[in-house]
């Protein structure tokens, strides 16, 4: 019984030193084309989130003189969050007021043709990876296993709530489902008793004419 505990709490560390390593961010590569293109990365968001981000220009070619991109974010009622132009590197943080897809566009500025693509990297965080938790621990004079658990409980709060979004998202799509199961039910039997009534009344003028031409 002992060893067993022993296992169990060793499984239970295990568990918590995975999560404390875990790195909340996501590390984003994108390629942008010499030719004036643009490249876009969207993400979708639940209301009430924060969002923080940093984006930097690479130039393998020319690292010396690193060339401008100009940016854009946008919510997904197309509102406009953060717009910067001929920069080599940038920041856009907010919280979110509308769930779903934020878009952030990228592009070379068209007056600056460039004969390679460059390379654009970007640091995007979301809710409990964007929270200063320098801050909070100066703060809240609270360090070591102290802040640990309590990144761990939020982590535990988003995970919580990212699992309720995805139930109400489930939910959604399964009344919209069974809805339109519906209406193609009825669709199809009004279908159906629209193909019935013009064939009997077809059946019924052929009848007729016969009848009065006297070939029946």
């Amino acid at each position: 019984m002992a060893n067993k505990g022993i296992v169990a709490v060793s499984r239970i560390l295990a568990v918590v030193l995975f999560l404390l390593t875990i790195n909340y961010g996501e590390a984003i590569w994108l390629t942008i084309p010499a030719a004036g293109g643009t490249k876009c990365v969207s993400e979708e968001i639940q209301s009430n989130v924060v969002v923080l981000a940093d984006y930097y220009v690479v130039d393998e070619h020319n690292p010396e003189n690193t060339p401008a991109v100009s940016s854009k974010v946008t919510s997904p009622y197309g509102n406009n969050l953060h717009h910067q132009e001929n920069v080599t590197h940038g920041q856009f943080a907010f919280t979110t007021q509308e769930t779903g897809n934020y878009l952030a566009c990228f592009w070379i500025d068209s007056s600056h043709p460039r004969p390679n693509p460059l390379t654009l990297g970007i640091d995007w965080k979301i809710g409990i990876a964007a929270k200063d938790w320098d801050s909070v621990a100066k703060k809240e004079k609270i360090e070591g296993v102290e802040l640990q658990l309590r990144r761990l409980d939020g982590l535990v709060q988003a995970i919580r709530e990212n699992i309720n979004y995805i139930k109400g998202r489930e939910a959604e799509m399964r009344e919209v489902s069974e809805a339109t199961n519906s209406r193609v039910a009825w669709f199809s039997i009004l279908s159906l008793g629209v193909c019935l009534l013009v064939a009997g009344t077809q059946i019924w003028y052929l009848k007729r004419y016969f009848h009065k031409k006297k070939l029946i």
